[in-house]
């Protein structure tokens, strides 16, 4: 009777334990991010703004997440969210060799990526152009559409420039300084539009990737918890809620591919 006795003690103290883990609340999430318009970007008030933050805010409040957001240089946030615990990263391009690192939810955006330069810098025959030849690109440093361009032949220091200010390509391009740059399909008309204004006409070189970006998790944040905001991201999808908040600023074509990811997986 001890010996049983003393197995069922065990046993009822395990299940305690248990129940009492389960019962203790999440820890709050740290999610950090860069500034990249549309998707996200410090308003005129210094607010953590765009329309990948309150997509990530409205989720947070469906599924009654304590969250805190910051925006930081990209660097900076990646090894953060490398190291610490219990925070997310926004929105970041799903790699082989980044596969590890995290847990990932989404996709939040699924775009496509083309070299573009100035028709009168290039001529008629853009997208004939030998590459590198003597051409210089420009792209944003530690991200992997810099990996994309330097299969092209680029190489830093050569003639490819690597900079860390949002616009500064678009800047050296119409200046006439670099050749090419690389341009997100939800970025085209935007930029097509300040070369326009400057009395030039952007024109597509080559294609260079599709895209994928993601909110990532360390990986010590649950796989429940992960579970959960994906199954919440995708509702948004279905619901149309995302479509409300990314049409004012992303094209139909881009809106239509996450709803009919989410669509799949019904």
């Amino acid at each position: 009777m001890t010996f049983m006795y003393s197995r069922i003690l065990i046993v009822l103290v395990a299940l305690a334990a248990q129940a009492t883990s389960a019962a203790e609340p999440e820890a709050p999430l740290r999610l950090l991010t860069e500034h990249s318009p549309p998707g996200q970007y410090l308003d005129d008030n210094g607010q953590l703004s765009g329309v990948s933050v309150e997509l990530l805010k409205l989720i947070q409040q469906r599924l009654a997440e304590p969250a805190t957001m910051e925006l930081m240089p990209w660097g900076r946030a990646l090894s953060i969210a490398r190291s610490d615990n219990n925070t997310g990263l926004f929105e970041t391009v799903r790699t082989a060799e980044r596969e590890n690192w995290f847990k990932w939810v989404g996709p939040l955006l699924h775009y496509n990526i083309s070299l573009y330069g100035i028709k009168q810098h290039l001529g008629n025959d853009a997208a004939e152009i030998e590459l590198p030849g003597k051409l210089i690109a420009c792209s944003y440093r530690n991200t992997v559409t810099a990996e994309d361009i330097k299969r092209f032949g680029f190489t830093e220091h050569r003639n490819l420039v690597l900079t860390r200010r949002t616009g500064e390509c678009l800047d050296l391009l119409i200046l006439g300084r670099i050749h090419l740059m690389s341009i997100t399909e939800y970025n085209l008309a935007n930029y097509a539009a300040q070369v326009q204004a400057a009395g030039l006409e952007l024109v597509p070189v080559r294609y260079l990737t599709e895209r994928k970006r993601y909110l990532a998790f360390s990986p010590d944040v649950a796989d429940s918890r992960v579970a959960r905001w994906q199954k919440a991201l995708e509702q948004s999808y279905r619901d149309g809620t995302m479509r409300s908040l990314y049409q004012p600023v992303y094209a139909d074509v881009i809106i239509q591919r996450l709803e009919q990811f989410a669509a799949q997986q019904q």
